[in-house]
């Protein structure tokens, strides 16, 4: 048998579950991943021998880090890797929300903003023009400099120390949101799962199945993306599964491979 049918070029998606379920999603996409155990070396020397060689030792594993880059990255992937939750807030539509607008200063509003239907002043008499008194984005609006709202915080008399502003309404629709509340809960531990093809080789299929994980970020977040795609930092560690204590069962994880020669 030709050593280019052991060739590596596998590829198949992760799925992740909770342990000690085996209900498997999956979260984000992973590229690049390694696996690379965390060893010790346990010896003891020969004392009977000058320059004390070892006399026995042995070689412990105790966890195994697998890393990779995430290209694919949802909130429920954001919120295991950031040990927080994620709650799902269903879209709405807002009337009249009360806030102070102060020339060219964005507006949070309590709502990402779908449609802004209209801002007028806070007796409702005027109604102010999107992309001339303010314009719209995620974080809310942003008021213009040089339009008729302007003008009308240019001439309020502020407080000594204050900025000029004036009170307006916002009316506005807003979508579903994942809410992703990161570092608000304890370590969790999953299982993690693989199916793949191997491309080269003799196209053999491969399942690892790990037993026992912790799932992190392994680095930065990349949060402005310049010219190219960001990749998320994921490292996935694992650990010997507490409910597997049989000597010669693998407790980390098992790998099962294709016998492409018998099939």
């Amino acid at each position: 048998m030709s050593l280019m049918n052991y060739t590596q070029l596998f590829r198949g998606p992760i799925f992740v579950s909770a342990w000690p379920n085996w209900n498997f999603e999956e979260v984000f996409k992973l590229q690049n991943v390694t696996a690379e155990p965390t060893t010790s070396e346990i010896t003891i020397p020969d004392p009977t021998r000058i320059g004390l060689p070892p006399l026995d030792s042995v070689t412990s594993t105790s966890e195994i880090n697998l890393t990779g880059e995430a290209v694919s990255f949802s909130p429920r992937a954001a919120a295991i890797a950031m040990y927080g939750s994620v709650t799902q807030v269903p879209s709405g539509s807002v009337a009249g929300e009360e806030h102070a607008a102060f020339i060219d200063r964005a507006i949070m509003l309590a709502n990402i903003p779908l449609e802004v239907t209209a801002v007028t002043s806070e007796d409702g008499a005027t109604t102010y023009a999107r992309n001339v008194d303010y314009a719209v984005g995620p974080y809310g609006i942003r008021i213009l400099p040089g339009g008729p709202l302007a003008a009308a915080i240019a001439a309020t008399t502020p407080p000594e120390g204050e900025l000029r502003s004036l009170p307006i309404l916002v009316d506005y629709s807003y979508p579903t949101v994942d809410v992703i509340k990161p570092f608000t809960t304890g370590q969790k531990f999953y299982r993690v799962m693989t199916g793949q093809t191997n491309e080269g080789g003799n196209g053999e299929k491969r399942r690892i199945q790990c037993f026992y994980c912790k799932i992190a970020l392994n680095g930065g977040v990349p949060l402005n993306q310049g010219p190219e795609f960001g990749t998320i930092p994921v490292q996935i560690k694992l650990l010997a599964d507490p409910n597997i204590m049989d000597a010669d069962e693998a407790a980390m994880w098992q790998w099962e491979v294709q016998n492409t020669a018998l099939d």
